[in-house]
């Protein structure tokens, strides 16, 4: 007779572990996903130098005949953002999920599948809040539209270029979503599926707006190419790993990741304070 056991539906398992990390986590705000970061390319755990040229000055003075032109100097600043080890674990019995009827071992996966998104992304966003350039709200408490103009003329002015999609990004906690909905032209509005699970609740003022609930309520952050990086040596995987017990009786779900973020260009960041 055979019997059916642990090991015989190992593979199995895992697929359901894989399987629910991608569908409990598709559909959260994921910054890396938006095509609103700069990859750097480091190697090995080293260090990513991102460097920053000055950009030249426009001319308009027309060249003499028989005049040498006068070389220009360039300057650049470096920016190096080293990557650090990020990851989370839940450990479950085989008592527990036994005496759950599996339910303890698919809840872990669903949980680290949540986690393996927001946490990358919460970092990222605490990291575009401590941008130093900062304008109040014309109105304490309340985002208008005005508000978005203002900061879209900054970084327009400083020379910041959109993505590639041609315009600025805007991550707005939730709260202040509806503080701008009666702004939006109702053909701008992000209707696709594609959009939806990234975040993207439309387009104003020049800016995708991004719903993200790491933003601090009150917290708008407005930003342009170059104004995020990420230094990644181990992109975040899932994990799941039996424990070392005697018996074999644990089983570990995580998640594993070496990366960090930083602020390329302080220029191309602004925040909207007291919203």
């Amino acid at each position: 007779m055979a019997v059916t056991v642990s090991a015989t539906l190992d593979a199995s398992q895992v697929l359901i572990y894989d399987a629910a990390v991608i569908v409990s986590g598709a559909n959260l705000a994921n910054i890396d996903a938006d095509g609103s970061v700069t990859f750097g390319g480091a190697i090995n755990g080293a260090s990513d130098t991102f460097t920053v040229y000055t950009k030249l000055s426009p001319v308009t003075a027309a060249l003499t005949d028989g005049t040498e032109v006068t070389p220009v100097s360039m300057a650049d600043a470096a920016v190096v953002i080293t990557p650090k080890e990020y990851g989370n674990v839940i450990a479950t019995t085989k008592l527990a999920n036994s005496a759950t009827a599996g339910k303890a071992d698919m809840a872990a996966a669903k949980l680290i599948g949540i986690n393996i998104v927001e946490s990358p992304n919460a970092k990222a966003v605490a990291i575009l809040e401590a941008a130093t350039n900062t304008t109040a709200a014309a109105v304490s408490g309340t985002l208008d539209n005005l508000d978005l103009r203002l900061a879209y003329t900054k970084l327009a002015t400083a020379g910041v270029l959109p993505f590639a999609d041609g315009r600025y990004r805007c991550r707005i906690n939730p709260t202040q979503v509806s503080d701008i909905k009666d702004d939006y032209i109702a053909i701008v509005q992000g209707t696709m599926a594609g959009e939806a699970t990234l975040g993207r609740v439309g387009t104003l003022e020049g800016f995708t707006i991004v719903e993200d609930r790491a933003v601090t309520a009150g917290t708008v952050i407005c930003y342009g190419d170059n104004g995020l990086g990420k230094c990644e040596t181990i992109s975040t995987q899932p994990t799941i790993i039996d424990g070392t017990d005697n018996l074999g009786r644990i089983r570990n779900y995580g998640w594993y990741g070496l990366y960090e973020y930083g602020i390329v260009d302080q220029n191309a960041v602004q925040l909207i304070t007291s919203a």
